[in-house]
């Protein structure tokens, strides 16, 4: 975990040095160390919460835009018509159109975010998943990481309210595809989100570090092994800088025997520390990282 933004140990992608990283990707890393398989077990919740959403949010969009448009060529006719009984009625229907096409606007609003400013996050009107919940309790927080938006223009990033993460969508903010994230409205101008919602890379590792790791094998499910908190601690063994980066293998052999040894100090009355295979896979993470960072001259 980096002390400062842009300097330090990264730890959380093999390579990659960008500061943004979207929503959808840091719940996927956090499910499982294998990419496409924490996207696949996350899809799977959404999925299986999102077919109602999914049909009220296209028929609330069908009413909206229908009586939006009829409203629009109403008010045309109106412009153009001379001043009669006739255009006294259509005035006044086309305020009724257009207030039909405001009302499923308001009701989508005033489920997803309650009829006053919500103080703490809504009851969920679906089955929850631990994965998400732990994550999204850490953005609800007053102190907490602060997601936020890149603008489309200066490229500049827009925080979001930490309210934001009240509403009953607000899963949905983790998927990948943005028309999931569109059922979802911004707190409090009830705009349209963005295509993308990120953390800074900073805030990722910090919710990486104190969150429970998970196994690749689904949803819900922990490891045994406090693996994250290994390689967090690792960082600071002054025994990495003694690696010969460029012989991978003795260099991942010694990493390999560190976490080993870490275990072994962690592990409670029982002794139970993991099995010496499984730990490689953690010690080429860190390895990748250490051939990345930015400092490594001399080395």
């Amino acid at each position: 975990m980096t002390s400062g933004r842009g300097e330090g140990w990264k730890v959380f992608a093999d390579g990659d040095g960008v500061d943004d990283i979207p929503l959808w990707k840091m719940l996927a890393k956090i499910r499982s160390d294998d990419l496409d398989e924490g996207l696949n077990a996350n899809a799977a919740v959404l999925n299986r919460i999102k077919p109602p959403y999914s049909r009220n949010y296209n028929l609330a969009l069908a009413i909206s835009s229908g009586f939006g448009f009829l409203s629009v060529l109403f008010l045309i006719g109106l412009v153009i018509s001379p001043r009669s009984e006739a255009t006294d009625f259509f005035f006044y229907l086309t305020l009724t159109m257009l207030a039909a096409a405001m009302a499923p606007h308001l009701w989508r609003q005033a489920y997803q975010y309650g009829l006053k400013i919500p103080e703490a996050p809504l009851d969920l009107r679906h089955a929850s998943d631990q994965l998400f919940d732990e994550v999204l309790a850490h953005l609800q927080k007053v102190d907490g990481p602060h997601a936020y938006y890149l603008s489309r223009f200066r490229k500049k990033r827009i925080p979001l309210n930490r309210r934001q993460f009240f509403g009953r969508l607000r899963y949905f903010l983790f998927s990948e595809h943005s028309k999931d994230r569109a059922m979802v409205m911004r707190f409090p101008t009830a705009m349209s989100l963005p295509a993308d919602l990120y953390l800074h890379r900073d805030d990722v590792e910090k919710i990486l570090a104190m969150s429970t790791p998970k196994r690749a094998a689904g949803p819900g499910r922990t490891v045994k092994y406090a693996y994250i908190e290994a390689a967090f601690d690792l960082r600071a063994d002054p025994r990495l800088n003694t690696l010969d980066l460029n012989d991978e293998a003795a260099a991942i052999h010694s990493i390999t025997d560190w976490l080993l040894e870490w275990f072994q100090s962690a592990a409670n009355v029982s002794a139970d520390v993991p099995d010496r295979k499984l730990l490689p896979p953690y010690a080429r993470k860190i390895f990748n990282h250490l051939t990345n960072r930015p400092s490594r001259e001399g080395r």
